[in-house]
């Protein structure tokens, strides 16, 4: 009698993929704030993150800066352009002054006090001259580190645009006591305004007609104004005479002061820069 055979039966076991545990519920709030990550999360979000970004935020930044600054100077010219006229100075203006010097500093306030309201009044008698006070000094007079006595000084500026009678005037006050520290012409308000306008106009002229003919020179439609400034200088400092007129003009028999006016060129310059168009 045979033995029972036996038969190997394989034995196929399937593992199943491990599954992950389900983390717990969340708790419900009434709140709706996202949930806060967790603290090894938020240390890559801070430290990582924001370096890899920030190589790519610069370059887009220096490249915006390039295009713009290629864009906003292209086809830029900067002109200037200027206008003039002679005219001849109309307005004389002198500073006259009293001084004196001593030990007493009241005396000597006393008489120079009493020389320019002299004077003032001398100048204010005489029609269409104008007349102000300037600058009171009182100084020390230094000798070997020591005061040993003072000086007392007080200035008037006079002006007008009768020239004859103000050299008379001047004449006065100079017998008087005064003596001059400065004396020249000038442009009057009144005939600087009314030429401005006309130099100012011709000057911008030419600036305009000067942008159009580069523009068609190089081959462009037209242009548009991108800044532009107007100087005109201001009002020109008094044309100062000789001192051997002045000195002459302080001896002790004073004449009247023979002048010429000469004249001042009243200009106007135009700066500005264009955008040429296509």
């Amino acid at each position: 009698m045979r033995p029972p055979t036996t038969t190997a039966i394989p034995l196929i076991i399937t593992l199943a993929p491990s599954l992950p545990r389900p983390s717990p519920p969340l708790l419900r709030t009434a709140s709706r704030e996202p949930p806060i990550a967790p603290a090894d999360e938020r240390v890559m979000d801070t430290r990582k993150e924001p370096q890899m970004r920030l190589p790519l935020i610069l370059v887009l930044s220096f490249a915006s800066l390039a295009a713009f600054a290629e864009e906003a100077f292209y086809n830029r010219v900067a002109l200037s352009e200027q206008a003039g006229i002679e005219l001849k100075n109309d307005l004389m203006v002198a500073t006259l002054f009293a001084q004196s010097e001593g030990q007493d500093a009241a005396g000597l306030a006393d008489t120079v006090n009493r020389a320019i309201s002299q004077a003032l009044r001398r100048a204010r008698r005489l029609r269409g001259v104008e007349v102000s006070t300037q600058g009171y000094r009182t100084q020390p007079i230094y000798q070997k580190g020591r005061v040993v006595g003072w000086r007392v000084r007080q200035d008037i500026r006079l002006q007008s645009r009768n020239a004859k009678a103000l050299g008379a005037l001047i004449a006065d006050l100079q017998a008087g006591g005064l003596r001059v520290s400065s004396l020249g012409y000038q442009l009057s308000p009144e005939t600087r305004r009314k030429h401005l306008d006309e130099v100012t106009d011709t000057a911008l002229k030419r600036f305009s007609r000067r942008a159009a003919r580069i523009a068609k020179t190089l081959g462009k439609k037209g242009y548009r104004l991108v800044r532009l400034s107007v100087n005109d200088g201001g009002n020109s400092p008094p044309i100062a005479l000789r001192r051997t007129m002045m000195a002459e003009a302080s001896a002790d028999r004073v004449r009247p002061v023979t002048l010429e006016a000469g004249t001042t060129r009243l200009s106007v310059s135009v700066n500005g820069e264009i955008e040429l168009r296509d």
